[in-house]
């Protein structure tokens, strides 16, 4: 009976295949994954402690290392199986950044003839923006319209305090719009120079002003751009690596964009 139970093709297949699961979970309950410490990391070590502290470091202190690598290392492969660097946003942005330098590299610096040609490729964006010069008096309420007068006439008048003072020298249009607002700027760009005009209302308050000066906007030479052109030509290159390397991976991936 038995010898016939034993023949039976069915039978073997299901003994076979409990055996192969058997063998597989015992495989998977025994492997470990290794967390090695190298002896080129434990002199590492004791050399970093001594450093710091100005002694040679003791057994126990090596011991203390020792431990605190191990443990360092089981946290953070427990945080990868865990998916941390997944969904966690901080790990995941430092991740990314990390990648960003990876794939650049080191960036050779670029010769003065690659930067003189990018200025030349983007000479509107290295210019001085016009500027305008004004004095004003500042009321927070607005005022008594008999003060245009007594200023038109050159009588001292007293405003309200303003944080900037009432002499205001050389401020770009792009500063004046963003502390007074665009009506303020328009105001200023078609006043007559050297004459008072308002009560002008700003973002903070009512204003009476007088244009001194104005200078158009200008290019910077190369030299005193110098810098900023160093900068962009650098961001571009660092674009452009990072934009190659997506490209050259991106058949890995199957992007899904979901659109309503």
């Amino acid at each position: 009976m038995n010898k016939k139970i034993f023949q039976d093709p069915l039978v073997l297949f299901v003994l076979f295949g409990a055996l192969v699961f058997f063998i597989y979970a015992s495989l998977e309950n025994t492997n470990t994954v290794p967390v090695e410490l190298s002896e080129n990391n434990r002199l590492r070590f004791a050399q970093q402690l001594q450093l710091l502290t100005g002694q040679e470091a003791t057994q126990k202190d090596i011991k203390k290392l020792e431990d605190d690598y191990i443990q360092e290392e089981i946290l953070f492969r427990e945080a990868i199986k865990a998916g941390m660097h997944l969904t966690d946003p901080e790990v995941r942005s430092k991740l990314v950044e990390e990648m960003r330098y990876q794939v650049i590299g080191i960036l050779p610096d670029p010769s003065e003839a690659k930067l003189v040609q990018y200025y030349l490729s983007h000479i509107k964006r290295y210019a001085i923006e016009p500027s305008i010069s004004f004095q004003h008096v500042f009321f927070d309420e607005k005022p008594n319209a008999d003060v245009l007068s007594q200023l038109s006439a050159g009588q001292a008048v007293n405003g309200d305090e303003f944080w900037q003072g009432r002499v205001l020298p050389n401020y770009g249009i792009s500063m004046i719009r963003g502390m007074f607002g665009k009506t303020f700027l328009d105001s200023l760009q078609t006043a007559p120079n050297s004459v008072w005009f308002g009560p002008e209302q700003s973002l903070l308050g009512w204003h009476f002003v007088k244009v001194t000066n104005t200078q158009s906007g200008m290019p910077l030479t190369f030299d005193h751009a110098r810098m900023q052109v160093l900068n962009d030509y650098t961001v571009e290159v660092l674009e452009n690596s990072v934009d190659t390397f997506i490209d050259k991976v991106n058949a890995d991936y199957e992007i899904i964009r979901h659109v309503k």
